[in-house]
């Protein structure tokens, strides 16, 4: 409901075109499905929560927790900066 207002007037006040490059930033709650989203993860920025208790819901879930998913990207980057330092010749 919020996200629709925003659209609404920001298309009145700057046109159409601004209004649709600025949706991107209007992002649901992963956990709630709420809008705006205002805060995300801070190993995987994509995540997006509409407050702590989202963030720390999604977090310890039951059923596929945020947890195993985070550490997963967590290790994966790990593994690239790794294998690209290995790979520059040393000077």
């Amino acid at each position: 409901m919020q996200a629709e207002l925003w659209c609404q007037r920001a298309a009145r006040g700057r046109g159409r075109e601004e209004a649709v490059n600025n949706l991107p930033i209007i992002r649901q709650c992963d956990f709630c499905g709420s809008t705006p989203a205002r805060q995300h993860c801070k190993r995987c920025p994509k995540v997006r929560y509409s407050d702590r208790r989202c963030q720390l819901g999604h977090w310890n879930r039951e059923t596929d927790p945020h947890k195993e998913h985070c550490r997963r990207a967590a290790e994966t980057s790990h593994q690239e900066d790794e294998a690209v330092g290995a790979s520059t010749p040393a000077k």
